[in-house]
Formats: C-alpha cells, sequence, structure tokens
C-alpha cells in the first residue's frame, strides 16, 4: 500500500462492505436491500458522524428496472434530497470497453470529474488524479481492495465513493460478460 490515505474496502462486495481511513477518521458503511423486481434495489452510502455518534446517510443509488437509476442525496440546507437521474449525473466517456471510463459532471463546486478505467482524474484523463482503485490481492503482498486518495478527494468524497460503486460494479459486468463471450 501506499502512503497516500486510502478508504480500505472490508469486503470485496460493492453492495454491502465498508470504507476505512482510521488516520483520517474516515468510515463508510455501503448497504443494498433488496426489494421488488419492479422497484429494484437500493444502495444506501453512510459516513459515521463523530458528533452524533452514529452513521449518516450521505448518499443513495436507487435501482429501477424501466427507467433510468438515480442518486440522490440528502439536502445540505436541511430537509428533503435532491435527485438526479444516472443519465444526466454519469455519462458514458469511450463506452464499456477495454479502456473503461466514465464521465462524471459532479454538482459540488461544478468541478468535471472523469473516472478513466480505475483512476478518478480531476479534468479529463490528463488532469490531477484524485483517487485510484487498488483491487484486492491474495497470493503475493495481499492486501484487501482499496480506494488510494491523492490531494483534492475532499471536496467531493462523498460523491467519489457513490460514483465509485456506479462505476466499479459496471466494470465488474463488463469483465463478467467478455469472460462469458
Amino acid at each position: 500500500m501506499s502512503s497516500n490515505p486510502s478508504l480500505i474496502m472490508s469486503h470485496d462486495s460493492l453492495r454491502n462492505t465498508t470504507f476505512d481511513c482510521d488516520a483520517l477518521g474516515i468510515h463508510y458503511q455501503v448497504s443494498t436491500e433488496k426489494r421488488h423486481l419492479i422497484c429494484g434495489k437500493n444502495t444506501k452510502v453512510n459516513r459515521w458522524d463523530k458528533q452524533s455518534n452514529g452513521n449518516l446517510l450521505v448518499a443513495e443509488w436507487e435501482r429501477h428496472s424501466f427507467h433510468s437509476d438515480e442518486f440522490k442525496f440528502p439536502n445540505a440546507t436541511g430537509g428533503g434530497t435532491v435527485t438526479v437521474p444516472v443519465s444526466t449525473f454519469i455519462k458514458k466517456h469511450y463506452g464499456f470497453t477495454k479502456k473503461f471510463g466514465m464521465m462524471v459532471e459532479s454538482k459540488p463546486g461544478g468541478k468535471r470529474h472523469i473516472w478513466w478505467y480505475v483512476a478518478l482524474h480531476q479534468n479529463g484523463e490528463e488532469g490531477e488524479q484524485i483517487a485510484r482503485f487498488h483491487d484486492r490481492t491474495i497470493l503475493f503482498n495481499a492486501h484487501k481492495a482499496y480506494l488510494e486518495l491523492f490531494p483534492g478527494f475532499e471536496k467531493t468524497l462523498n460523491t467519489l465513493v457513490l460514483t465509485f460503486l456506479y462505476v466499479e460494479e459496471k466494470r465488474r459486468e463488463q469483465q463478467a460478460a467478455a469472460a462469458t463471450a
């Protein structure tokens, strides 16, 4: 592992896991509830809050069978949530090819971020790297999967975790489809 702070995944499952960085006191809990076929599944991302001594909902990914999935973010000013269709929040960039990429237009600060294969860059592929995913290894230098964080992650961390879950699930689906073809 690198010297940069990292969010370590407790499990390889994207639907039920935790992301922890004890050095920074950052703890996320990801949980997915199964619902009816029509409604799909909801994935909730909670972040540990020291002041309330409990988990606060910071984002939700609502899957739908018949229309675009939605991301939901609690309103920072209190009361209600901001709902954004995934199709407008995340646009395909170069499609799901070997060099997998997704364009992520992050609302906070209006900056554009791009997940390029397993790394998140600000303002395109050549922009500053904000995060990089390292898959788990079992044999040599064994470690759990983790998100390595680089300077600039602070302002968009909640969005970063949610979009990572989405992009990584799509990448894994694409790999599984390629393996069966």
